[in-house]
């Protein structure tokens, strides 16, 4: 017996010793992975020094010593994101290819799958061509800068750049100038919704028996809006009167469109020297995206030969989109923009590679896409094309809901531009000097469309950037439900002259702002959209703003952090209204007596969403009951 336990006991001491081996070395294989910031360096691509100073925030502040060019600090920035942010690069990059299955198998198949149709990284490629020479020159630069952080990590054995590589294997290919533009099509990608708008829409018509119904449980915005519609089912009448009730399929947290309604928001406003105390202008901005791990932003200062510019970056992108520089300030807020729209495609019955356009039946541009799967025999798609844009399958977002038997969906997009010159708009935003210089350089924004709040030293402005497209006004369902794709009158005509998209520069009250809310009525097909964001921080915003006569910048943060539901100060007095004050007293202890409690500190409660508060938690357990 003590024989036994000895043995189980230097049994339990060399199990002890193997784990902590085993830990140790997987904390040097990782710390080897982590990013040293006080070093020397000598790279590749560099036509002088570039220094990269780090704040207590590990901001990065990028100079470039005498002699250095713009392009050196662009390199630069590439370092800094490929120091920090290699893992995101990557998975960013490769959810734009459509490779996401290399890596992680069959779960997120369906990305690869969908972004492939889309031909995100094959448009990308397309563009670089399309870009300003100023512009492309950054891209390279930048690339240069994060393809010398890779180099150094293999040749000096830094474990693989970062420690998520040593979970999942992710060789990483030298970054390309494509890359970029493919994560800024991503980008637009995540952020749009109409689409799945669509398809809720068409659902849900289908549904009714009473067309008149579909206004009420899928409204306008507030304000005077479109009056009637088509019934979808009369738009084709071959598809039964009720909508699917399959579930939509499951999707990875690493596919690239964002549930219905959780596509992100922001905010953004300004006030114009006569607003503010100082006497200068202001701008905030609050850009906040889905949240994740790492966050979407990164926030970076470059010092470039116009001056210097600090502000919001994404990884993967070399341009800083919302920031300021010692002349102009810049923020973004999503604009909602109407800029996709489903088309239903009628086959050729006796040939269905071929589907029906105004001139006649022409056949699907058409080639073939093989997709690799870890573990497992690669995947052939056959990618399809109309001319109104990719072909869809049923199975995405509840497309065979609304499809009729010999018909395909296809999808039209502005992102989907082989020359797209979004990133050379950017860079000159950057580089602009003052408001209208700014607005002539969002004529090139082609997606994901923005509202662009805009603060030189004597002026304020929105505009919003983005391709419109440009719409019959015959459209049979003015872009709100899925259109039959062979009408002549339900296809796009190009886009929209850049002048019509709206612009606000020096209103007279001298304060603007955009909280996603609707931010004009104009009719079909010059409206900018039938979707808008929520309604209630405009409201709210708007008393903020009104609550004094000027601005400081103490009081833009304390309205960035405000916390006040303005739904919870309207709603409760009405839902409330007949449940207060009624009923006898009640014994302590007692349902009723926690009831009326419940109900006191509601009635005494402000709408303050604070964490220590319990009125948050009761009125949103009430209202979800």
């Amino acid at each position: 017996m003590a024989r036994l336990f000895r043995w189980l006991l230097r049994l339990a001491a060399a199990l002890i010793l193997l784990i902590l081996i085993a830990s140790g070395l997987a904390y040097y294989l990782a710390a080897q992975s982590l990013p040293e910031y006080n070093k020397q360096i000598s790279l590749p691509g560099l036509s002088a020094p570039v220094e990269i100073i780090r704040d207590n925030a590990n901001v990065p502040h990028i100079f470039g010593s005498f002699g250095a060019s713009d392009e050196d600090v662009y390199f630069g920035l590439g370092y800094a994101h490929a120091q920090d942010r290699l893992w995101q690069m990557a998975v960013l990059r490769r959810t734009a290819q459509g490779r996401l299955s290399e890596i992680f198998g069959r779960r997120t198949l369906e990305s690869d799958l969908f972004v492939r149709r889309l031909d995100i990284y094959g448009l990308s490629q397309q563009s670089v061509s399309a870009q300003s020479a100023e512009a492309l020159q950054s891209l390279k630069a930048y690339s240069a800068g994060v393809n010398a952080r890779i180099l150094e990590i293999n040749e000096d054995a830094l474990g693989r750049g970062a420690p998520e590589m040593f979970l999942f294997n992710m060789p990483m290919a030298p970054w390309q100038p494509a890359d970029s533009i493919a994560v800024m099509k991503l980008m637009a990608l995540r952020s749009s919704h109409h689409l799945q708008d669509e398809v809720l829409r068409a659902r849900t018509s289908l549904a009714l028996a009473d067309p008149e119904r579909l206004q009420d449980i899928l409204p306008d915005a507030p304000g005077k809006g479109i009056t009637t519609l088509p019934e979808y089912a009369s738009l084709f009448p071959g598809l039964p009167r009720y909508a699917s009730a399959a579930p939509l399929p499951p999707k990875s947290s690493l596919f690239p469109v964002s549930p219905r309604g959780f596509g992100g928001a922001s905010n953004a406003w300004a006030a114009a020297p006569n607003r503010s105390a100082a006497g200068g202008s202001l701008l905030a901005n609050d850009p906040h995206l889905t949240l994740s791990a790492p966050g979407s932003w990164y926030l970076a200062r470059m010092e470039l030969a116009t001056g210097g510019i600090i502000g919001g970056t994404i990884p993967g992108i070399p341009a800083i989109l919302t920031g300021r520089s010692e002349q102009l300030g810049w923020g973004i807020t999503a604009s909602f923009l109407d800029d996709q729209d489903l088309f239903i495609e009628k086959l050729n019955p006796n040939t269905p590679e071929e589907y029906l356009t105004p001139q006649g039946y022409r056949t699907f541009t058409k080639r073939p896409s093989i997709i690799k799967i870890k573990d497992e025999p690669p995947v052939t798609l056959t990618l399809r094309w109309s001319e109104n844009g990719p072909i869809l399958p049923g199975s995405l977002f509840g497309l065979s809901a609304i499809t009729p038997p010999g018909h395909v969906v296809s999808l039209g997009w502005t992102a989907l531009d082989p020359h797209d010159t979004s990133l050379t708009a950017a860079i000159d935003l950057m580089r602009s000097s003052n408001v209208s210089q700014a607005i002539a350089a969002g004529e090139g924004f082609i997606a994901p469309s923005q509202n662009l709040v805009l603060a030189d030293r004597t002026t304020i402005a929105q505009k919003t950037i983005g391709a419109f497209p440009a719409r019959d006004a015959r459209h049979h369902s003015k872009g709100r439900l899925p259109s039959q794709g062979w009408q002549r009158v339900n296809r796009w005509l190009g886009r929209a002259p850049y002048a019509a998209n709206p612009e606000f520069t020096s209103p007279r009250g001298g304060i603007l702002g955009n909280t996603n809310n609707k931010i004009l009525q104009r009719p079909f097909p010059s409206h900018v959209s039938y979707s808008w964001g929520d309604t209630q921080r405009v409201n709210r915003w708007r008393r903020l703003m009104q609550s004094r006569e000027v601005h400081t910048r103490d009081s833009f943060m304390e309205a960035q952090l405000d916390t006040v539901s303005y739904t919870a100060r309207s709603l409760l007095p009405l839902i409330g209204a007949d449940l207060w004050f009624t009923g006898g007293a009640a014994e302590d202890g007692s349902r009723e007596k926690q009831r009326q409690t419940a109900l006191t500190l509601l009635s005494e409660w402000n709408g303050e969403m604070n964490e220590h508060l319990p009125e948050p938690l009761l009125y949103a357990a009430w209202l979800r009951a």
